[in-house]
């Protein structure tokens, strides 16, 4: 997490612009990529199973590192919040017992480990390229297809950001009364396919997606829904995707395409539909930040749309017209989960 400056330091560094700011994002870069080393070498799962703080000898046995190397790695790790420090060694602080251990419902480190191992070394290739062209001379999905043990990484990192989102959008979306046949576009992990049959036990769920990600997620399906969960790979954009569905999602989908395509995909999407049935969007949207936090998360989302995909963050009144468009109506919005600029959208065949 970045450093939180004091009173004195934020009054120094921003208000009276007397101090270099900019060290700030030095250290902030510094904190990612020590998590992200904390992560893959295991510091944070063996101090939770240790259940008591461990000096920096004993973490290193437990680790494989050097002890004098491993203590200067947590010492600024306790800087930047994931541990604390007493005299008999190290622990884990609430923050990192929330968000980054395995055995949390909510671990992040998925998605750290996705950011650390793809989406950054894409960064440094072809962020020049998007911004001074436009858009990357590859999208990372294509890079992805290259190697796929990358789609194992990414889907595993889209799993553990959903999960901050799933119960949310869940609770938040309608499915008709009666309804029995659901179709998850771009689906990927699958886990809001899975929870939704999980809720409603006459629903059957079919997640479609390209072949690389629909290869991941065979091997993944939970035991309790197996029999509701069908995969089809293949391209939404042109390939059949079924029909007389009473439900479909396209969560995280319409950023990565331009307008052109999204109004197609929705009138696709429509004809797959059954009358009176309902499409739910899921995504960041412009023009949605409130905090500062908010507004450069969903800038920073932008940017990393832009260098992975040459694609943007669209508002929510530009995909109301796309949908009433394609024939639909009844368009609602509703604001979902933690994360920020996060809604869904919901309109009726």
């Amino acid at each position: 997490m970045p450093v939180r400056p004091n009173f004195l330091e934020r009054l120094v560094l921003h208000r009276l612009n007397r101090g270099p700011a900019p060290l700030l994002d030095l250290f902030g870069a510094a904190g990612f990529e020590s998590l992200a080393l904390a992560l893959d070498i295991g510091v944070f799962e063996a101090l939770a199973d240790a259940d008591e703080p461990l000096s920096a000898s004993a973490l290193a046995a437990r680790v494989n590192a050097h002890p004098d190397g491993l203590a200067m790695l947590c010492d600024f790790l306790v800087t930047e919040g994931y541990l604390s420090t007493a005299d008999d060694g190290y622990g884990l602080t609430a923050m990192t017992e929330s968000w980054l251990l395995a055995r949390s419902e909510t671990n992040m480190g998925p998605w750290f480990t996705f950011w650390d191992e793809l989406v950054f070394p894409f960064w440094e290739r072809e962020l020049e390229t998007a911004v001074r062209e436009g858009e990357p001379s590859q999208t990372i999905y294509e890079w992805f297809d290259e190697e796929p043990a990358r789609w194992e990484t990414a889907q595993d990192g889209f799993r553990a950001t959903a999960s901050l989102l799933v119960d949310d959008v869940v609770e938040a979306m309608t499915v008709p009364p009666g309804a029995t046949r659901l179709v998850d576009i771009g689906g990927g992990h699958g886990l809001y396919a899975f929870e939704l049959c999980r809720r409603h036990p006459n629903l059957s769920a079919t997640i479609f997606d390209v072949p690389g990600a629909v290869e991941t997620l065979r091997n993944d399906v939970p035991p309790d829904v197996v029999d509701s969960i069908d995969t089809r790979a293949g391209d939404y954009r042109t390939d059949d995707l079924g029909d007389e569905y009473d439900v479909a999602l396209l969560f995280n989908v319409i950023h990565a395409h331009d307008p052109a395509e999204n109004r197609a995909l929705f009138e696709r999407v429509a004809d797959a539909l059954a009358p009176g049935g309902r499409l739910v969007v899921l995504d960041q949207w412009e023009g949605s930040g409130r905090t500062p936090v908010s507004r450069a998360g969903l800038r920073f989302v932008a940017l990393t749309y832009l260098t992975t995909l040459g694609a943007t963050v669209y508002s929510t009144d530009e995909v109301r017209s796309w949908l009433r468009a394609a024939g639909f109506s009844g368009v609602e919005q509703r604001g979902v989960g933690p994360l920020p600029g996060v809604a869904i959208l919901e309109a009726t065949k």
